[in-house]
């Protein structure tokens, strides 16, 4: 038996880190895919496929979804919808690198969000990680002193997002809905917002180019539904702390593949900013422990 869960454990570490190194991937795709498409009609066609995909799950189940599902599901997806938004708005004006290293530090942001809504502590370690992190940061979006990234600015408001999406969502998980119905409101209200912010607020026209097609299927079925699939899935054997270790590695696939790719090259300062922000990040879920 121990053997077993050993195995098990291990499966889902090296699960979680082909799921990490995916979305770390797709941050440069998105980058190069936003330049055929605005940022709303991007994310409404990726969280189309995601729910295309997932309907296919839950066809036979459309009967049974439970209040909570539909309420939870709705504020989820908003909260993702915000992120998304910022984070692609963001990605046009920063680096892949650099948005990567910053929407990591979402979850720093999650213990002053339980700290005002839930009146949760927050621990000396906690702060000491903090500092760290927000140190990195302040190297990492201005490595030479100048005048910040807006990219960088913007992209600060889908860490906010995405830390209040995994409060929120860690609320209504502990009130046991089917994961599969629960995510597949998220998705559908994801989709319907960026549909309609597209509609209001995108001016530009998409053109249906290869690598804007291959970005759309790539980060729809694997980066959305796939990936947050066995993110929860791996979650469930495996501590917090561990999953935080493994989701730090995700900025540094970013970064590696934006070198690769796209030639993005950081700096040693950037490179000590987001080294600082993955210790924050680490530490900041150990303290929690």
């Amino acid at each position: 038996m121990i053997s077993k869960i050993f195995v098990n454990k291990k499966i889902a570490q090296v699960c979680l880190i082909i799921t990490t190194a995916i979305w770390g991937i797709t941050f440069i795709m998105v980058k190069e895919a936003l330049n055929d498409a605005p940022p709303y009609a991007f994310a409404a066609w990726r969280f189309l496929i995601a729910s295309i995909c997932n309907f296919f799950f839950i066809f036979f189940q459309f009967k049974s979804f439970t209040k909570i599902e539909l309420i939870g599901g709705v504020l989820c997806g908003i909260l993702l919808h915000a992120g998304y938004a910022f984070q692609n708005y963001g990605l046009q004006l920063t680096s892949a690198s650099n948005s990567a290293f910053i929407t990591g530090t979402s979850i720093l942001i999650v213990p002053f969000i339980l700290w005002v809504y839930q009146d949760k502590k927050i621990e000396l370690r906690a702060w000491l990680a903090i500092i760290i992190a927000l140190i990195g940061l302040f190297l990492l979006i201005n490595p030479d002193g100048n005048d910040i990234n807006l990219g960088d600015i913007i992209t600060i408001g889908c860490s906010i997002a995405f830390a209040g999406h995994i409060v929120i969502q860690d609320n209504y998980m502990k009130k046991n809905p089917s994961i599969l119905r629960f995510f597949f409101i998220q998705l559908l209200t994801v989709t319907i917002l960026s549909y309609g912010s597209y509609l209001a607020i995108d001016t530009k026209p998409i053109v249906w180019s290869e690598r804007l097609i291959t970005a759309i299927l790539i980060t729809g079925i694997l980066a959305t539904f796939v990936a947050i699939g066995i993110m929860v899935w791996a979650q469930k054997l495996l501590s917090p702390t561990h999953t935080a270790v493994i989701f730090a590695l995700e900025p540094v696939f970013a970064a590696l593949y934006a070198w690769y790719a796209a030639n993005e090259i950081l700096s040693i300062t950037s490179w000590i900013g987001g080294i600082l922000i993955i210790i924050g990040v680490i530490s900041t879920e150990i303290s929690d422990e």
